[in-house]
């Protein structure tokens, strides 16, 4: 494929991805990986240990497992109220397009 943006028969090449797209996406990837977070701490005998890696580290320090379950049930909430929003706001522009 021509660098120019054309195929070889003439038609316009897809462009990159729109970033709301782009992003909606990577929110549908996050929300996947906290819903197997949640499911994972919840399935947990009571007894076993959970430990948490520093950002940027390779470090792990022993947490609670009820604090962690309850931040990880927390951030998937708020994911997914991000990503209802942009899906809210994208029905929108759509609508407003097409009126």
């Amino acid at each position: 494929m021509p660098s120019s943006g054309v195929h070889a028969d003439g038609r316009a090449a897809p462009g990159p991805p729109h970033t709301s797209t782009a992003h909606a996406e990577a929110l549908s990837s996050k929300i996947k990986e906290q819903k197997v977070i949640v499911d994972e701490l919840s399935n947990l005998k009571k007894n076993r240990r959970v430990y948490k890696q520093q950002q940027n580290s390779n470090i792990f320090f022993l947490e609670d497992r009820t604090k962690i379950f309850s931040e990880s049930k927390n951030t998937l909430d708020e994911l997914k109220k991000e990503y209802q929003a942009l899906e809210n706001s994208e029905t929108t522009k759509v609508k407003t397009q097409s009126a």
